[in-house]
């Protein structure tokens, strides 16, 4: 905790692990946003320069961001990383397919040694254009296709040179985040799927249909080496987040703001395999959720929402998922859905009217990712409604969405769910791979889509709103910025004293409403930083 200098104040709210910093001012009748005039200034200042695409990009780095909930710890790090890890490793690239082989540090033919992607020259340009999206060029004509399958196929070119790195990957990532001014974390992870695949092929190799969920599950979770998977996979986890905090020099006097960023996980389940597999992973996720092992919050589904199997088994996916939250109701769920456009790997008709309608109905998911095939949905006008009844946010990363399914512009839902209420947070995705970051998003909002300083505080505020990180929400209503909740009703974030004792108390047992506080303590400084100008 900081000492006292001045009249400064700075107050440690949450668990140790967040090391969310909060200041606060005390106030006799405290409002979310006092002033109206001055995000009106704000706003006005944000209109002058959203030409200049410069000062536009330093105005949103500086904006506070909240949280990033969409985000593949695998697709996150950029190439340059990846090849430093290759290369320490003695690994080795093919210099056809660029795929990452083991090695040894003698290459055979047809390969080159990672370490000389190191240096700048061709095969470095050529090895990091493979792994991600840099200067690949759109065809003209609209295609989805190409942009969707060379994004895809960079993850089995570099996933070797990620093995064993992930304390090193959330180091970068923790880091990038501060840098930009998010403070919390929900990446995606999938730990110990292929023990469990190859245990679930000995003890339940018959694919599951909905009469045999309660009979698998049992068989499952009964069985001692599933025991030993569900520790493992906490346990690695575990390491991996002590690892990467000893890397950053969290508990040093110097430790970076890196080590401020709250990080958790969701256990993503891999959708485009046998069902006995995808329902052996959910259960597993849904194992260390309910278990609160590994930091894991959520559970989430992943790969191509088109691909052949996961279109074929979609519903009986939804129903996997709807069955385990029978069994626990208390584990969180986002749901990759809607991520469809017409003609991409055959998609069209049926396909694109129910996905998120089965997501948020039968599923129960909690949040949804992408969701641009809002349109399509039978009847999208009661789906909208529905969603922003109970409460289902849209996580919004829009830089992937135009990358992979060339949706932008008009064609992308992203006013349609705001204009109905419907609550959405901007996030990243796989920003490694896309080449860009979540002040990138942000201005893909504010460029694309037109947003406004006022939508943008609200994406923020929801995204936290909405986060699977433990502890009560700071809003005294979900999805409603009018009032915070009462232990700290009459308290007014800032960076200055102490909040009441009762706010404090609160605070300090929920690291979620400490990060929303934050957030609110961090807007206030960057309007008055920026009503001036």
């Amino acid at each position: 905790m900081r000492k006292r200098h001045g009249a400064r104040w700075a107050v440690l709210a949450g668990a140790t692990a967040l090391g969310v910093t909060l200041g606060v001012l005390p106030a006799a009748a405290a409002t979310p946003d006092p002033d109206g005039s001055q995000q009106a200034r704000v706003q006005a200042y944000l209109e002058r320069i959203a030409g200049s695409p410069s000062e536009l990009g330093r105005f949103l780095a500086e904006l506070p961001k909240g949280a990033d909930l969409h985000h593949h710890l695998a697709g996150a790090v950029r190439a340059e990383s990846l090849i430093g890890y290759a290369a320490r490793d003695g690994k080795c690239i093919d210099t056809t397919t660029y795929v990452v082989t083991p090695g040894p540090r003698t290459c055979p033919a047809g390969q080159r040694p990672a370490e000389d992607a190191v240096a700048p020259g061709p095969f470095r340009r050529q090895v990091v254009r493979a792994w991600s999206m840099q200067g690949f060029v759109l065809p003209p004509d609209g295609d989805p296709q190409p942009g969707h399958d060379h994004f895809f196929d960079t993850f089995g070119k570099f996933d070797e040179a990620e093995r064993g790195h992930d304390a090193d990957m959330l180091a970068e990532v923790t880091r990038a985040a501060a840098k930009e001014h998010s403070s919390y974390l929900e990446t995606l992870t999938t730990v110990q799927a292929g023990a469990l695949n190859q245990l679930v092929d000995r003890v339940l190799p018959k694919d599951p249909g909905p009469d045999d969920f309660a009979r698998f599950h049992s068989v499952l979770t009964a069985d001692p080496r599933f025991r030993v998977l569900v520790r493992q996979a906490a346990a690695d986890t575990d390491r991996a987040v002590r690892d990467y905090r000893t890397l950053l020099g969290c508990d040093t006097r110097t430790a970076p703001e890196a080590c401020r960023v709250a990080v958790r996980f969701d256990y993503q389940v891999l959708r485009a395999q046998a069902p006995r597999h995808v329902f052996a992973q959910q259960i597993l996720g849904f194992e260390l959720v309910h278990q609160r092992l590994g930091r894991f919050v959520g559970v989430n589904m992943v790969q191509p929402e088109d691909a052949p199997v996961a279109l074929r088994d979609y519903t009986l996916h939804m129903r996997m998922v709807r069955f385990l939250k029978s069994r626990a109701p208390e584990v969180r769920i986002s749901l990759h859905s809607g991520e469809l456009v017409e003609g991409l790997n055959g998609v069209g008709g049926r396909d694109l009217t129910f996905h998120i309608n089965e997501a948020v109905g039968l599923a129960g998911a909690d949040r949804i990712g992408h969701g641009v095939d809002l349109a399509h949905e039978k009847d999208p006008g009661a789906l909208a409604a529905r969603m922003r009844e109970r409460h289902v946010l849209v996580e919004a990363p829009l830089i992937s969405n135009a990358q992979i399914l060339r949706v932008s512009g008009d064609r992308h839902p992203l006013r349609t769910y705001l204009d109905a209420g419907v609550p959405v947070a901007l996030a990243t995705d796989d920003p490694g791979v896309s080449r860009s970051d979540l002040t990138a998003v942000f201005q893909q909002a504010v460029t694309d889509q037109k947003v406004t300083v006022a939508h943008l505080r609200t994406m923020a505020r929801a995204s936290l709103d909405h986060a699977f990180v433990e502890g009560r929400n700071l809003w005294k209503e979900q999805d409603r910025y009018g009032a915070y909740a009462e232990p700290c009703r009459n308290d007014t974030p800032a960076t200055h004293r102490p909040p009441s004792a009762g706010c404090r108390s609160f605070l300090a047992d929920s690291p979620k409403a400490a990060l929303q506080w934050k957030l609110e303590a961090d807007w206030r400084d960057f309007d008055r930083r920026y009503a001036g100008r």
